[in-house]
């Protein structure tokens, strides 16, 4: 018994709608976890900025000619 081109089209269009809105899933996903990964970069970065020590600069001595 061979498929009819309406069924097998109804087939696909049903396919095509579960992948997207699959497709939609995942790119939320990804969304949420890019964020919460860049989130947690900065806090990491800030944590390693407060840690390292400043640069003290020594003071400049200026002599005066008389």
């Amino acid at each position: 018994m061979a498929l009819e081109n309406s069924e097998v089209l109804q087939n696909l269009t049903t396919q095509l709608e579960q992948i997207t809105e699959q497709l939609n899933s995942l790119t939320n996903t990804r969304i949420r976890l890019l964020g919460a990964i860049e989130v947690l970069q900065q806090i990491e970065n800030s944590k390693t900025e407060e840690s390292a020590p400043a640069e003290v600069s020594e003071p400049e001595v200026v002599e005066e000619n008389e």
